[in-house]
């Protein structure tokens, strides 16, 4: 299954995720439904309009354009108040994924399009545009928009006590970090070869051309330069990086006997390469983590003082960090002269718990917590993870016993820490009826 985007289906799929995109879509659809009746109206046997009544339509797009309005704005006044508690209660990153929201989507741009529907149904009743039989087909379409408004209105209003919550923005962080964690897993060098930071000798570099975070890199057209060149192209910073002119991205290694790479396929090369502001979750599965902990770190802060939170947040690390299959050993990759570096699993437990085990150290739960989550991650068979999770339990009992001062916390970290040695593994998977 090819699971890598070139950049401009990339670039199509987030702007499809937008609010405005959406809604874009829903008034177009509206002002489609609400002239599709001058095309059909030849067609409608004459008075049938008036034997079912279709004169009333005026009536009710005046009632669906007067109500929609204000439902509108009341629910763009719930998002952007929901927006602000996200970020207030979680982290400001966890903000995009909210606004992402098919829910809240999908209710705004019915509202929106059900406005610009009888807007439009309005102005060509006015202006005698629809004949009988046109009358009767959009007295038809109202009918099916309305009963459309009171389905998302019901679904609106259960969802509406949810939007906004830490526990709702959670559950949407760990959906698109699952998401990144399971592509990562089953491509990790994103369908090239593994670097290892060796690099060759007679190297031409690449430069970012601005400052910013690598947001997505296009293997396909990576693949399309090293074969125009017979080159091989060695990728030094995987999406997530920080980056700035200057500081070398790639870099292309030509055949002995060939000349040097011209500029302008240097820029194309340079050109897979998509910066922003903002890091991306699709190729960065770090960033969800990241995300995470710093939901985490807003719960143990003295303002929040929230322990339950950090730990809830804990149990969703573990789901993330485990999740995804191991790939196929045998399978070659699909740009083979395209080297791309790994993540180590130092990186995945240093941005999943370093900082939450420093600032929760004066709380023996969260700490405990903690050293359960390495437990568990230590079980899996993910390269790396045995290692990774004795040293970060040494390291975070470490933390707390320098910090704690009561003597029956600090013996039961102790206890805690030495029972990761143990040979059964804690579950925190969903169905984990313990949780």
């Amino acid at each position: 299954m090819k699971l890598q985007l070139s950049r401009r289906l990339w670039v199509i799929s987030q702007v499809m995720r937008q609010l405005w995109f959406v809604a874009a879509i829903y008034c177009v659809a509206g002002i489609a439904t609400a002239l599709i009746g001058i095309l059909l109206d030849p067609f409608i046997p004459e008075g049938l309009g008036e034997t079912i009544g279709a004169d009333s339509v005026g009536s009710l797009l005046s009632i669906i354009a007067s109500s929609m309005l204000t439902v509108l704005i009341f629910s763009l006044n719930t998002v952007v108040q929901a927006s602000s508690a996200a970020a207030s209660s979680a982290t400001p990153r966890a903000v995009g994924t909210l606004l992402e929201d098919r829910t809240a989507q999908a209710a705004l741009s019915t509202f929106l399009g059900s406005f610009i529907f009888s807007l439009v149904g309005l102005i060509a009743l006015n202006t005698s545009l629809y004949g009988t039989g046109g009358r009767l087909v959009l007295f038809v379409a109202t009918l099916a928009v309305i009963v459309l408004i009171i389905g998302i209105l019901l679904r609106w209003i259960n969802y509406l006590g949810r939007l906004g919550k830490v526990s709702r923005t959670i559950e949407q962080v760990e959906d698109q970090a699952v998401t990144a964690m399971r592509n990562y897993r089953a491509e990790p060098f994103l369908g090239g070869r593994e670097f290892d930071g060796h690099m060759p000798g007679g190297m031409q570099m690449i430069d970012p051309p601005k400052t910013g975070y690598l947001r997505f890199v296009d293997m396909a057209a990576l693949d399309a330069v090293s074969r125009k060149l017979d080159a091989d192209i060695y990728v030094l910073e995987r999406p997530g990086a920080f980056v700035a002119p200057g500081r070398h991205i790639a870099g292309i290694r030509m055949p002995q006997d060939a000349k040097v790479a011209g500029e302008d396929v240097i820029a194309e090369a340079a050109g897979a390469f998509t910066i922003g502001h903002e890091r991306s979750y699709t190729q960065d599965p770090l960033y969800g983590v990241t995300v995470m902990s710093q939901i985490a770190l807003r719960a143990l802060s003295p303002a929040v003082n929230d322990p339950g939170t950090a730990i809830d947040v804990v149990t969703h690390l573990v789901r993330i960090m485990e999740a995804g299959e191991k790939p196929d050993a045998d399978r070659e990759p699909r740009y083979p002269r395209i080297h791309m570096p790994s993540i180590s699993a130092e990186e995945f437990f240093d941005a999943a718990f370093t900082a939450m085990a420093r600032d929760g150290a004066s709380m023996a739960e969260v700490v405990i917590h903690l050293l359960h989550a390495c437990r568990a991650l230590g079980h899996t068979d993910i390269a790396g993870f045995s290692e990774m999770s004795e040293k970060f339990s040494t390291l975070t009992a470490a933390r707390a016993k320098e910090t704690l001062r009561f003597q029956s916390d600090i013996e039961r970290i102790e206890r805690a820490a030495g029972r990761n040695n143990a040979a059964s593994p804690v579950s925190f998977r969903k169905n984990n009826p313990e949780q």
